[in-house]
């Protein structure tokens, strides 16, 4: 489901560095810290608490890296796609020179036996700049603030926050209600331009 927003204007400053990898690498076994992953991982956030099992987000975060390592060793510097992983759903996002570099993604990331679904979100377009992807990055962080702000229950959220091109993704299980609640705030968020929700129901033991 996808929620409507508002433009605004990106900002310019310096790339990312690669360094950061490392430091998504450590935030992302933790509940309510920021993900911070490049070279093809997607730039997220968890909001609220991860009912994931240690074994189960190492899975994933194995999952988003190979299929990343994949699609930088076909395209090199010629296409930006990000990859997002939660519970075996993968995402994949960003911009490709055609219609079968996106196909062809699709089919790298499918090679990976413990992959359950793939959202192909990327887009036929020239690869988004350094200022755009930290825009995103900043974005990202406004609307998880804006989340948790928004839910009487912070511990009820299981929600990945991933942002490219100004459009955010929602990712992670959650009870139908609680989900559509974020998209309406995620959407209120000035900058967004559109909110995809991707959330499975809460089915936690």
């Amino acid at each position: 489901m996808r929620y409507g927003g508002l433009y605004a204007a990106r900002w310019r400053m310096m790339r990312l560095k690669n360094a950061l990898l490392a430091m998504g690498l450590a935030a992302s076994l933790s509940a309510c810290v920021p993900i911070l992953l490049v070279g093809g991982v997607a730039v997220g956030a968890m909001v609220g608490s991860d009912p994931r099992k240690s074994e189960i987000i190492k899975t994933d975060f194995d999952l988003s890296s190979q299929i990343s390592s994949d699609l930088i060793d076909t395209w090199k510097d010629k296409a930006h796609i990000n990859v997002s992983a939660f519970n075996g759903v993968i995402l994949l996002t960003g911009e490709v020179p055609d219609e079968a570099a996106k196909a062809k993604a699709y089919e790298i990331a499918q090679r990976q036996a413990k992959v359950r679904k793939i959202h192909n979100e990327i887009v036929v377009t020239t690869p988004s700049t350094a200022a755009n992807r930290l825009y995103d990055t900043q974005l990202t962080a406004r609307v998880k603030s804006a989340l948790l702000t928004d839910a009487n229950d912070a511990d009820a959220l299981h929600l990945q926050v991933i942002t490219e091109r100004s459009v955010v993704y929602l990712m992670g299980v959650s009870k139908p209600e609680i989900a559509d609640s974020a998209a309406r705030a995620a959407s209120r968020v000035s900058g967004v331009r559109q909110v995809v929700k991707l959330v499975e129901p809460l089915t936690l033991n």
